[in-house]
């Protein structure tokens, strides 16, 4: 498994009030040769990630790409 660090370039506003910082970092884990916003299953994993963390992006999920996300392999 490869991991890595995303941190968000914007404040994010999601439903309920709720919103992802700027800076705020999360750790995902992705299989070996995947970066996380490359496919289907890479975004999955992160969307999982962020739900781990209390985020639910129904509905957002357009914000699982790199002008939203940076991210560097760990």
């Amino acid at each position: 498994m490869s991991q890595f660090q995303l941190t968000t370039k914007v404040n994010i506003p999601l439903s309920g009030g709720m919103r992802i910082d700027k800076g705020q970092t999360f750790i995902v884990n992705l299989p070996f040769g995947h970066l996380p916003f490359d496919s289907i299953n890479s975004k999955e994993a992160v969307t999982k990630r962020l739900e781990l963390e209390g985020f639910n992006i129904k509905g957002r999920e357009s914000i699982l790409s790199s002008g939203y996300f940076d991210f560097k392999k760990l």
